[in-house]
Parts: structure tokens; C-alpha cells; sequence
């Protein structure tokens, strides 16, 4: 019995070292996250200090699902000069209202506390990253001045 009360603690403790190896390595971007209240949108959308792609999305909507790796690939590219905020209009349905959300997916981009511009529906990767591109730099010089 010893022997196999041992056996259960070396691998439960080999289990907790191999548990926090993982999650030690899948550190959350900062750049990517969902939106969990209005509060939260507040905070981390119209206070931030960079430009913010906010994706309005549904778990049910097809095109959503197939535009978010791409966002999220583009985001990346932008080396934190933009952020990625994902809302689930199911769950936010007051924010899609607010920001005159009529269909999904919907991006805005949102600098300043100001939407400076949106775009509806899916679209290539190539779309996105020139339409990303041109916002971002409207987005600087509207900030220099």
C-alpha cells in the first residue's frame, strides 16, 4: 500500500510541475483580448493610449470565425502598435448598439476615444492589412497635430 501511496504523489506532484510548465509558456497577449463588461471596454478600448481594432463578432456567425485568425495574425504583425478587442454582441448587445453595430463582423477602429473608422464583413487578409495600414496612419497624424 505505502508503495502505491507514493506512486500517487509523484505523479499529482509531477502533474502540478508539468501544469504550471504549460501555462507558463501560454502567457495571454496583451495586444488580444475579449471584452468582459462595459467597464472593461471602458478601460482597455476607449481609454487606451493606441489605436484599437474592436471586432464585434458572434460564436454562431461563420465569417466571424473565419476572420478572427486573421485579425489576430495582423494584430501581431503590428508589433503592439495596435490592440485587438473582441465583443460578442450575443453578450454585449448594448455596445453593438452604442457603436451602431448592424451586422457581424464588424470592425471599428477606435483611437482617442473616437471611432476614425470601420469596416463590415469579411474580407481578405490583404484587405485588412491595407485598410489597417492606412487607418494607422491617419491615426498618427491626426496625433501629431
Amino acid at each position: 500500500m505505502a508503495t502505491i501511496g507514493k506512486v500517487g504523489n509523484i505523479s499529482r506532484c509531477l502533474a502540478k510541475v508539468l501544469m504550471r510548465r504549460s501555462f507558463a509558456t501560454l502567457r495571454p497577449s496583451r495586444a488580444i483580448f475579449d471584452v468582459e463588461t462595459t467597464k472593461d471596454f471602458e478601460k482597455k478600448v476607449v481609454q487606451s493610449d493606441k489605436p484599437v481594432v474592436v471586432d464585434f463578432h458572434a460564436s454562431w456567425c461563420t465569417p466571424c470565425k473565419a476572420l478572427a485568425p486573421r485579425l489576430e495574425n495582423i494584430v501581431s504583425e503590428q508589433q503592439g502598435q495596435v490592440r485587438l478587442a473582441r465583443v460578442d454582441v450575443d453578450e454585449h448587445c448594448e455596445l453593438a448598439l452604442n457603436y451602431n453595430v448592424g451586422s457581424v463582423p464588424s470592425l471599428l477602429v477606435m483611437h482617442n476615444g473616437k471611432v476614425i473608422n470601420r469596416m463590415v464583413g469579411l474580407q481578405t487578409t490583404e484587405y485588412i492589412r491595407d485598410w489597417l495600414k492606412k487607418v494607422m496612419t491617419s491615426a498618427s497624424d491626426s496625433s501629431e497635430k
